[in-house]
């Protein structure tokens, strides 16, 4: 009994340890060391940064703007699939299941909120924003907001050539009413990085950038990054988060209720943990399950209020174009596919994309094919 005991334990550390090296082999987020390489080639970027910061903290001071902000805002997405070989071209389902975690880790209805210690219950937040995979393209045509890009490139850095038709990746939808997602084989362990707002324009490589292996929960996604929140993490910054420990060494993240931390975490726990703490972190020690933190994808659960409010505040003065779109409704004037024989029903979703399964709770349901058509049905009782 006591050598079975024995192999059990030997096992699990060694379990662990696994767990961690892969955690460290992988660059978590590249977005810090992307605005390094913005920064090195925009005039003045860190002073366009720096006001952007200013502007949107005196927009959550303005108590009475962000109360009288109450709806829910919900965000168009279009995913570009770049891929060289058929592991990287990522099933539509793949994607689906992104947009569910998505909706579920900002909406705060992830199954994980139980592992959110109790201390940071009343300030962990319902973001109230949605994400919807785009039903209308730029030019007004019915789409399932998903494109896919054949490339001869193997792999792909952070130098944006996966956003651009003509260095082997693809061209962004208008950056200011999508938000575009590329989903490519990214080099070097690096799991995604994001564009920040900055300035007073959106460029066309305005977005988020995936790795195909840390992509949505299910299919290529591989463990410990298979449950979607590389995408959250970086759709995080893409709303001017930013990390934790700011820039390092106890730094700032402009949202007073994260506590103080040092540097990344790559350890999940145990609750109170102390690694990262800085002089003036507090009991509970470090909010290492927020999703601007660098633990696996199984030990996250948490935005704060106050991330909750610099999202919203960014979009409203920084990417207003997101708001009233309509992008994710199907135009009346759609045109139906021809009857295919091999056409299959792959997804059912409401009018905000999110998957449903008893059709008579909704008015409006759309059925998505697999060969790209969508059916509306309107349901009268």
């Amino acid at each position: 009994m006591l050598e079975k005991i024995g192999t059990i334990l030997i096992f699990s550390v060694l379990f662990l340890n696994t767990n961690a090296q892969q955690i460290l082999n992988k660059q978590r987020c590249g977005t810090d060391e992307y605005h390094k390489l913005i920064a090195k080639q925009t005039l003045n970027y860190h002073q366009q940064r720096e006001n952007t910061n200013i502007q949107i903290q005196e927009w959550i001071k303005s108590k009475e703007k962000l109360d009288a902000f109450s709806n829910t805002i919900t965000i168009p997405v279009v995913v570009h699939v770049v891929w060289k070989n058929n592991n990287q071209n990522i099933s539509d389902a793949q994607i689906f299941s992104q947009i569910d975690v998505l909706n579920n880790d900002f909406r705060r209805k992830n199954m994980d909120t139980i592992m959110t210690p109790i201390v940071w219950k009343n300030i962990a937040a319902d973001c109230e924003i949605e994400f919807c995979l785009a039903t209308t393209d730029p030019n007004g045509n019915p789409t399932n907001g998903i494109t896919r890009t054949q490339t001869s490139v193997n792999s792909f850095s952070m130098n944006d050539d996966v956003k651009h038709t003509d260095s082997g990746g693809r061209d962004a939808w208008s950056n200011d009413k999508y938000l575009n997602i590329w989903v490519c084989n990214l080099g070097s362990g690096l799991l995604g990085y994001a564009t920040q707002p900055w300035g007073n324009n959106i460029n066309d490589e305005d977005g988020v950038v995936i790795g195909y292996d840390c992509f949505g929960s299910t299919g290529t996604a591989q463990s410990p990054y298979n449950k979607g929140r590389t995408a959250t993490h970086e759709v995080g910054h893409w709303l001017n988060l930013d990390h934790l420990w700011g820039y390092g060494n106890c730094g700032n993240d402009n949202c007073a209720d994260t506590p103080k931390q040092d540097d990344a975490n790559y350890s999940c726990g145990p609750f109170p943990l102390t690694s990262q703490s800085c002089n003036n972190t507090g009991p509970n020690g470090t909010m290492f399950m927020n999703y601007m933190d660098y633990t696996s994808d199984g030990c996250m659960n948490m935005f704060t209020e106050d991330q909750k409010n610099r999202m919203i505040a960014a979009i409203i003065n920084k990417r207003p174009g997101l708001l009233n779109q309509n992008l994710c409704v199907i135009p009346n004037y759609i045109e139906y596919y021809q009857n295919n024989k091999n056409k299959k029903l792959i997804r059912t979703i409401d009018i905000l994309g999110r998957k449903i399964t008893k059709k008579n709770k909704h008015n409006t349901i759309f059925n998505i094919y697999n060969d790209g058509s969508v059916e509306k049905i309107l349901i009268i009782e």
